[in-house]
Parts: C-alpha cells; structure tokens; sequence
C-alpha cells in the first residue's frame, strides 16, 4: 500500500479557525494514481472540487463527469457520488466541504439574510462543472496558509472572508460558463491521437503542424485540452492498452510494443501510473480498480440527491 505524505494529501478541519461548517479543506498532488472513491454522501455540506492539473472523473445519479485541468465540480448535500470505479488520477486537486446553515443561521461570519442568499445561489448553480480560473486555487493556497498561522480571532475573520470570496468565484464561474473554444488545428490533433494512438507522435512534429512553436503548442494545448499534450498522447495509449489487454488475444508485451512503448517494463511502469495496477492485475482482478472510503462521508447510502442540477458537462 502506497504510504502518503503531508506533501501529497493534506485535509484539515476549520473548527480549528473557529468555522465549524467548513469540515473538510483538502488538497493532493499526486504523481501517480491512487485508489478510486467508493460511493458515498456529506448529508448536509456541499462540496467544491477544482482540479489545478490532471483529469478526474466523477459520477452521481449514474453520470459520469470528466474534468481536465482548472474544471470545477460541486456536488449537493446528501447527493451520492464517486469517482465511477476509476481511480483517482495523478494530478492536483483541491476541494471543501460547507455545511448550509437553515434558514435564519450563520455561515462563514456572515449574518443570516446574507448567508441564506449565499446558499441558495450555491445550491441552485446553472451548472455543475465548469471551466475555474486560477483565482481559486490563489484563495485555498491562501486559506491553507492562514490556518498554519498562530489561532487568533483575526486569524478567522480573514479565513471565512477568503472562503467568501472562492464561493462568489466559484458562482461566478458557473454563470460565466460556455462552451470552451477550441480551434479547428487542435481539434484536428486530438482526434487523430486518439484513433490512432498506437504512433509514436513527436511534440515537435505536431508543434509543426500547427504552425507555432513548441512552447506555444504546449501552452495552446494545454489551455484547450486542460493537461499537456505528452499527458494526453499516454492518457489515450492507456485508454487503448485496456481494450488491448480486455481483449485477451494480445499479450502484455505484444500490446506495448502495439502502443509504440520501447519495452513492456516501460509499459508496465506507465500503466500502473495511470491505473495503480500493472497490467498483469489489470488482465486478472475482478475490480476493474481499488476504491477506498471517503473521509468525513456517510459511505453507500441511498438517499435521494439534493436538486442541484447534473447538467452542463463540460
């Protein structure tokens, strides 16, 4: 079992502040996969994700949601989600769990008419996943960095006025959410990487195509696509090793060299980074993927979700 550092995964609970209806503040950088969320619920706290870098996915009423890097995804109080038996990516991801207060109570200092209004706008967005900005990540880097401070009742007035102010950003972004462009060249790339996956494509080479240099194709890529151009080529030669592999017909180290991998043991390493699993426990695990529990959730309930609505995926 892979063992994970404060580096790695930190969640912290901002009673310590003195805000108790915010139980859960976490942020991971992982540089490979780790296990996939089993199904669960926060019976009475939403939850913001942004992912900084990677791809996710996420499920809830047997939807799946696919997010890239700087995609935003709230769930609703008691709404059952998971990561769709899939594992949790290698990348940054930060999130936080608020409790809405009834009508009449207090969240985040605020008064009462102020509060309801903020829950309400955050529980009725017009979409739930959505393109972020990188003011977001700037506010929970700041939240994390006020709650290593010494406690004093400063200390939680300048927290709960930075989670006011990722929640107004978080609604913005929702109202502010269209479909991303993507110009034809970029669309062009992606679709053939991913029918044919099996080339051996150069960055170069494609930075050519598309008439810019290779800085301006990786920050173009990138800002389109959400994760490197390199990440997205093995992303799709993974997609493709395990309808290989589930196939049966193919050997783990036909299907790497099919894949363009200059050995298996290179494959192999690759995969388990995408997976958690070589592609040996991959071919014979009935579990597609390890999950794990949630922490701070109430684990395969059957409640009904809230109505937040499952539109709007990006």
């Amino acid at each position: 079992m892979h063992r994970q550092s404060q580096n790695e995964r930190r969640v912290i609970d901002l009673a310590q502040v003195g805000l108790t209806e915010v139980p859960v503040l976490g942020r991971y950088e992982y540089s490979s996969a780790r296990p996939g969320l089993a199904t669960h619920i926060h019976p009475h706290a939403v939850e913001i994700c942004y992912l900084e870098r990677g791809c996710q996915t996420y499920r809830t009423a047997e939807r799946e949601f696919h997010l890239v890097g700087g995609d935003v995804f709230v769930t609703a109080p008691g709404e059952p989600h998971d990561t769709g038996g899939r594992v949790e990516e290698r990348g940054i991801l930060y999130w936080l769990h608020l409790k809405i207060p009834k009508p009449g109570g207090s969240m985040l200092m605020l008064p009462g008419e102020e509060s309801e209004a903020l829950g309400k706008q955050l529980t009725n967005l017009p979409h739930r996943h959505f393109p972020g900005r990188p003011a977001l990540k700037q506010i929970f880097n700041e939240v994390f960095h006020l709650c290593d401070q010494p406690a004093e009742r400063l200390i939680r007035i300048s927290v709960a006025n930075q989670l006011v102010r990722l929640i107004l950003e978080t609604i913005n972004c929702s109202y502010r959410h269209q479909e991303a462009h993507r110009s034809p060249i970029i669309s062009k790339l992606v679709e053939r990487i991913k029918s044919s996956p099996e080339r051996n494509y150069s960055l170069e080479g494609l930075a050519q195509e598309a008439g810019v240099s290779l800085s301006r194709f990786k920050s173009k890529f990138k800002a389109q696509i959400g994760i490197a151009p390199h990440e997205f080529i093995l992303r799709c030669k993974m997609d493709a090793a395990k309808e290989l592999l589930l196939d049966r017909q193919k050997s783990i180290t036909d299907t790497a060299m099919e894949l363009g991998f200059s050995s298996s043991q290179y494959f192999a390493t690759v995969f388990r980074r995408f997976t958690q699993q070589t592609p040996g426990e991959f071919c014979t695990r009935s579990s597609p993927v390890p999950l794990r529990r949630a922490s701070h959730a109430v684990q395969n309930s059957t409640r009904p979700p809230s109505p937040l609505p499952p539109n709007a995926s990006v």
